[in-house]
């Protein structure tokens, strides 16, 4: 783990790569449902809470200071923070990238943007699925459960299935 890019180790084979979805359209798309998710959620909270956020700041605050501060938290902190989701959703487009070797399993971009790169051994892994768009690895070592979305999250555990032998739950 001390590159931030894949490498192959020596007498390692690659038995699956990613192909990250980067087509302009791919991400226009996520961009357009992020900023309707903008949009949708600050309306959202601003007709739920603003009023009961008001009404709870009255009690502590003048009337002026206690309507700013539920404007800021809605129509402010609310979409700030659906932005910054929407902005590391699109981010993972371009950062994440998952490795199966016939050693281990190299993740880098998740289950966040920001997420270093993470390689697990395949003697650690006790088994793997799929479920609606998300792999799960189990881990022999620890009760910690991997969860990483990928596309092509059916292929990777068909090839590790494949090559390890061992018979994934069918619960796909």
């Amino acid at each position: 783990m001390n590159s931030s890019s894949f490498q192959l180790q020596p007498d390692e084979a690659i038995l699956f790569q990613t192909s990250p979805d980067r087509k302009w359209y791919a991400v226009a798309w996520k961009v357009v449902v992020g900023l309707v998710a903008i949009l949708f959620f600050t309306f959202l909270v601003d007709i739920l809470f603003k009023a009961p956020a008001q009404g709870f700041l009255d009690n502590y605050l003048p009337d002026q200071i206690a309507l700013a501060l539920s404007q800021l938290l809605c129509l402010g902190l609310v979409p700030l923070l659906i932005a910054v989701w929407v902005a590391d959703d699109v981010a993972r487009i371009f950062t994440s990238e998952l490795v199966l070797t016939t050693r281990r399993l190299w993740v880098k971009g998740s289950p966040y943007s920001w997420s270093k790169p993470e390689e697990t051994p395949l003697d650690n892994i006790k088994s793997m699925t799929f479920r609606k768009d998300a792999i799960f690895v189990r881990l022999a070592s620890t009760r910690k459960v991997q969860v990483h979305m990928f596309s092509e999250g059916k292929q990777l555990v068909e090839a590790y299935t494949r090559f390890t032998g061992k018979e994934s739950p069918t619960d796909q």
